[in-house]
């Protein structure tokens, strides 16, 4: 087989390649994912579903920035941001469920109930989401977008109870989630910064502190772990011990 050839059938099992990933990373895509994908590609004017460095980004921008969004976990991203971000600027879009209301319609479309849920989350609670990335947040190509959302949680109602197709469900019920759609936008939080992260622990923390201390001023649920990620990025310090708590201190920039 001749040069010409192999270049031919080489970029032919490549464009295929490229295809299934595309394919592999719409099929599964949440009306939620897909609005805000939209949203953000017509305000950068950039593409969607564009290959970068063997990776299928959401939107590549103008300018060759990279926007992400993840309507998932933010762990799934460790790989592909540590490709990215030694070559290119990376911002990537994390929705933030301030409010749901679930609406339950029969397979024929026929509403069966809709009610608002109990569950909330708050901007604190981005912190459970950013464990495993803790090593990029305050990489120089590296925005984390926070946005506080409504959504509509969308179920399908069945005659009996049902297990999912991925076994997860302990007990079996007689629904399950058929997708997820952007209801409204309230608020944009960017972090960019070590001062973006270091102005969530408030003014009224005293100069050292312990877990419970902050937990109390900021009454947050996800406090230990915001300060674990916090220390992990060398913003938060430990001074010190009080029996089996730790005392620690808020990192002075400039230090």
């Amino acid at each position: 087989m001749g040069f010409h050839s192999k270049l031919k059938k080489g970029l032919y099992f490549l464009s295929i390649h490229l295809y299934s990933l595309i394919m592999i990373n719409t099929y599964a895509e949440s009306r939620l994912h897909k609005t805000l994908k939209n949203l953000y590609a017509a305000d950068s004017q950039g593409m969607v579903e564009q290959e970068v460095a063997g990776k299928i980004c959401d939107i590549v921008t103008r300018d060759g920035s990279i926007i992400e969004i993840q309507t998932g976990s933010l762990s799934k991203l460790h790989g592909k941001l540590g490709l990215l971000l030694p070559h290119y600027k990376v911002k990537v879009v994390y929705p933030l469920v301030v409010r749901k209301t679930i609406e339950t319609r029969k397979k024929d479309g026929i509403l069966v109930s809709c009610r608002k849920s109990p569950k909330k989350q708050c901007l604190l609670d981005m912190f459970s989401e950013l464990t495993a990335l803790f090593p990029y947040l305050l990489d120089k190509n590296f925005i984390l977008e926070v946005l506080e959302v409504s959504v509509i949680e969308h179920r399908i109602k069945e005659d009996a109870p049902v297990q999912l197709a991925n076994k997860s469900r302990r007990f079996k019920r007689d629904w399950y989630k058929e997708d997820k759609s952007l209801e409204t936008i309230h608020a944009t939080h960017q972090f960019a910064s070590a001062e973006d992260y270091l102005a969530l622990l408030p003014q009224e923390l005293p100069e050292t502190f312990t877990i419970k201390e902050a937990s109390n001023v900021l009454k947050g649920r996800n406090i230990p772990r915001m300060l674990w990620v916090l220390r992990k990025m060398g913003l938060v310090e430990q001074v010190g011990k009080q029996g089996r708590r730790l005392i620690l201190k808020k990192r002075e920039l400039g230090d």
